[in-house]
């Protein structure tokens, strides 16, 4: 054994049931290079099992949380996919942007992130304007394009005086964006949604410090669990902000939108109206129950 315990004899990694295979747990140093073996594994479906459809299948999109990201090697492999959206602290206000938060604004340009549509619970938000929630009335809609960028912030912001709860959690949730056009009482519809596939926990944050350290991490497809991230990380993203966010304390970007009540009654009363009037031309009598 030797006498530095953060020699590279303590980092190793071993196999996580037969049943799973691809899915390993790492110990020691440079436990990151599990977490980006393991997207590129899923990316080109390298397990048989990834390739099972029982849906229609559209593009592997990662959801995931860390204090921070400053990995090279892991960022050049989330620029790959073709969707993600990290949660993130949100930075500390400097006089000089370190070269680590001008990377993610230029990603941010440069990725697609993730429909916000396709994030079960977020479907009825959409971003706030001027700081409200938006109003929509009965010819209305959300936009169906409306996406999450890559990285997002969330709570509080650090200052000289204050030392406020952060976002630890280290969380990976690979998985595919499903979608179907078959209604279930046989119309034809334009469903989408996030199916989660694999799941990476660790305690190493996303950064490239974290290589240094004594670390661990897995991959598991245990279907609980992923559930149970699912429904954690997209509760992070519905309270997110922009990668900027001005306030330093928390001030989600987007809101459940609100209806015009007194819009929406008067589009109904006039519906109702056209059809009476179409019913009289055509010598029709329309019961009340048909209004």
């Amino acid at each position: 054994m030797p006498d530095d315990p953060f020699s590279d004899d303590f980092s190793f990694s071993r196999p996580l049931g037969a049943d799973e295979p691809g899915n390993r747990v790492f110990f020691g140093k440079n436990v990151l290079d599990g977490l980006i073996d393991g997207i590129d594994d899923f990316l080109h479906k390298r397990q048989p099992r990834w390739e099972r459809r029982t849906h229609r299948i559209g593009a592997p999109v990662l959801l995931g949380c860390s204090p921070w990201i400053t990995d090279e090697a892991l960022l050049a492999t989330i620029a790959k996919l073709p969707g993600a959206c990290v949660i993130l602290n949100k930075a500390p206000r400097r006089q000089r942007d370190p070269e680590a938060l001008q990377k993610l604004r230029a990603l941010n340009e440069t990725t697609t992130g993730v429909a916000l549509r396709a994030l079960s619970g977020l479907a009825h938000k959409a971003p706030k304007i001027a700081g409200r929630p938006q109003v929509m009335g009965p010819y209305d809609s959300i936009d169906p394009d409306l996406r999450v960028p890559t990285f997002r912030t969330i709570g509080y912001r650090k200052t000289p005086n204050t030392q406020p709860p952060i976002a630890h959690a280290k969380l990976a949730l690979l998985g595919d964006v499903c979608w179907t056009d078959e209604d279930p009482v046989g119309g034809v519809t334009d469903d989408i949604w996030f199916s989660p596939r694999r799941l990476w926990v660790s305690s190493a944050n996303f950064t490239y410090g974290s290589r240094q350290s004594l670390e661990f991490g897995y991959w598991t497809e245990h279907a609980e669990l992923m559930s149970a991230v699912q429904t954690f990380l997209v509760d992070l993203i519905g309270v997110s902000e922009e990668l900027d966010a001005a306030a330093d304390s928390p001030d989600p970007a987007l809101a459940d939108v609100e209806y015009d009540d007194v819009a929406m009654a008067e589009a109904a009363a006039e519906s109702d109206q056209a059809r009476i009037e179409m019913a009289e031309i055509n010598g029709e009598e329309l019961d009340d129950d048909e209004l």
